[in-house]
């Protein structure tokens, strides 16, 4: 039966005019394995993961952010550094069978912790999309930043994957050293005005019975001294608060950026559903050795080698139920996690 379900959703994503397009909602076996990660360095390419990712079968793959680490404004290196990556045999594979979307980070944005201040965000998109093989007709390619959106069927129900964008409209953000801290920026903004419409637009869509957002930082964690929406407080209050508005199904936050892995969970007021953030980093380089690291909203351990995230959804009678696991080097796993509502 599985074979059979995977042959399915091979034909619904591979075979159709464009895997990245909306499918047609059919009555379907309701199981969709997604697997996402980020952080992966393309010059080392005996340290990829692609071959196990591979081997885990997803239907769909999502990158969240850090695809590449460029770091620079010559998109000529830029444009080598993503061709490095996607020339990997085994993440040639990959391409092959399964659906792949994404988001960026920073340094496949073009510089360490930067925002809207960099200078080639344009092109530097355009490379990024050019990576993805988002498909010319969509409409991302007619907007300013990297954001998407994708739906998918999920039995008779319907998933739907949102993209965000943290880079290029997001304001400065100040540091401290020693150590190298980030400061908070009170009423900073993160998406600009036209993404912010777009997300409350998407949403807003009643039809759609899950959804999965994808931030290449973390959404809920507060209490670290790096990157995350928690710097800009009144930008992730605005985010919490759509949710809670507009959101009437379970909603999942996946998010990348730290060389660690680890899930976070809020009771989210005024929102039916415990709010997770499914946090998978990093594809090729980990943190180093273990610390301990605060974060009140953690479910779980943190997990410290090179992993990527699998994430089996099943439908129940009202509600999806939830299989995480993080998966290392020969298929190693990592922690497993269960999520029901």
């Amino acid at each position: 039966m599985r074979y059979l379900s995977y042959l399915l959703f091979f034909f619904l994503f591979a075979c159709s005019p464009s895997k990245k397009q909306e499918a047609n909602s059919i009555k379907t076996e309701a199981t969709h394995t997604i697997a996402f990660g980020s952080c992966s360095r393309q010059w080392i390419p005996e340290a990829q993961l692609w071959k196990e990712v591979v081997a885990e079968n997803p239907n769909l793959w999502i990158w969240l952010g850090d695809n590449i680490y460029a770091d620079t404004e010559d998109m000529e290196k830029m444009k080598a550094d993503y061709d490095l990556q996607k020339s990997h045999p085994d993440y040639q594979t990959l391409i092959q069978k399964t659906a792949i979307i994404g988001t960026w980070d920073d340094h496949d944005y073009g510089a360490n912790d930067i925002g809207k201040e960099y200078l080639m965000k344009d092109e530097s998109r355009d490379l990024l999309f050019d990576f993805l093989d988002v498909d010319k007709n969509n409409d991302a390619w007619n907007r300013k930043g990297a954001y998407q959106s994708y739906s998918y069927p999920l039995g008779d129900k319907k998933l739907k994957v949102v993209l965000l964008d943290v880079r290029y409209f997001r304001d400065s953000l100040q540091w401290t050293m020693d150590p190298k801290t980030a400061q908070i920026n009170e009423n900073g903004d993160i998406l600009g005005s036209d993404q912010w419409t777009w997300l409350e637009n998407e949403l807003s869509d009643n039809e759609t019975d899950l959804f999965v957002v994808g931030s290449g930082i973390q959404v809920l964690s507060k209490d670290h001294r790096f990157e995350k929406w928690a710097n800009f407080p009144t930008a992730r209050k605005r985010l919490l608060d759509l949710v809670a508005e507009k959101v009437k199904v379970p909603l999942i936050f996946i998010s990348g950026d730290r060389h660690i892995s680890e899930v976070s969970k809020i009771d989210l007021e005024g929102y039916n559903f415990p709010l997770y953030d499914i946090t998978s980093s990093s594809l090729t380089s980990p943190w180093g050795e273990p610390a301990p690291e605060l974060n009140e909203y953690r479910v779980g351990q943190i997990t410290y080698p090179v992993n990527f995230a699998v994430m089996e959804v099943k439908w129940g009678s009202s509600w999806p139920a939830f299989q995480l696991k993080y998966v290392g080097k020969e298929n190693e796993i990592l922690q497993r996690l269960s999520i029901d509502y």
